[in-house]
């Protein structure tokens, strides 16, 4: 005997429907806590695509259970050590909105922080990142002074002020060799005001100098040639801004 076409679309959403209730019963079956032992064994056996997707089942179906706190957390951790800091900050920042007074809100915190910073990008130009981070790291040390991490947040604090400082140097280094010498007085001031006991001051003094020189304002590379023999006296800068400012008594 024939089945009508009725019959069986009928005959086949049944089927549709018992296998996915059957499964929905699968995945309600199985604990929170079994989840994330697979989700920890998949992730130490270096396989964090079957780790995150159990950490999804938790988050998922078990929204209301202890093991989603754990659960969130390693979730911005297999992130972050597969390189992916945009979903690593963004599961960190969810951390740290659902669970302000959890003992290791600091943590999340902490490396929200570190992949702004790891989201640099030099050769890109773009500082936006770098400066994320180093706001992150500044309101972490204000907010959790005692936590573990605050030795590594201080050392973080200095490498993006380190970044920051050589990008106007660079900027100003850029001016100077193309003989913009007014745009290469303003960053390389601006570097001296900014980061006084940055690595590049000695030459960033000689440079300003420089540019001061090439504008016919040797009043003031006077003044700059001096700063550097005074300050930086065991320099190769001094041995050069010495034969300057001889070059400038016979003008």
């Amino acid at each position: 005997m024939r089945l009508s076409n009725k019959s069986v679309l009928i005959f086949i959403l049944f089927l549709f429907f018992n296998l996915n209730c059957s499964t929905t019963e699968e995945r309600k079956a199985t604990s929170p806590s079994k989840l994330l032992r697979e989700a920890k064994r998949f992730s130490k056996d270096k396989e964090p695509d079957k780790a995150k997707n159990s950490i999804q089942l938790v988050m998922e179906d078990f929204p209301d259970s202890k093991e989603r706190i754990t659960a969130l957390m390693m979730l911005a951790d297999l992130h972050y050590n597969e390189d992916e800091f945009e979903e690593s900050k963004f599961h960190y920042q969810k951390f740290t909105e659902l669970y302000p007074a959890h003992k290791h809100v600091d943590r999340a915190h902490f490396y929200k922080a570190m992949s702004n910073f790891q989201l640099t990008d030099l050769a890109s130009r773009d500082l936006t990142p770098v400066n994320s981070a180093l706001d992150g790291f500044r309101n972490f040390l204000t907010d959790f002074p005692n936590s573990k991490y605050k030795g590594e947040a201080k050392k973080r604090i200095n490498q993006c002020l380190d970044i920051l400082a050589q990008n106007i140097f660079e900027i100003g280094k850029f001016y100077f060799r193309t003989g913009s010498y007014q745009s290469a007085i303003i960053r390389l001031k601006s570097l001296m005001t900014e980061y006084p006991r940055h690595s590049y001051v000695a030459e960033a003094e000689f440079l300003l100098a420089e540019s001061y020189f090439h504008e016919q304002n040797y009043n003031e590379a006077r003044t700059r040639y001096k700063n550097v023999l005074q300050k930086y006296p065991r320099t190769e800068f001094a041995k050069q801004a010495r034969l300057k400012l001889r070059e400038i008594r016979k003008l």
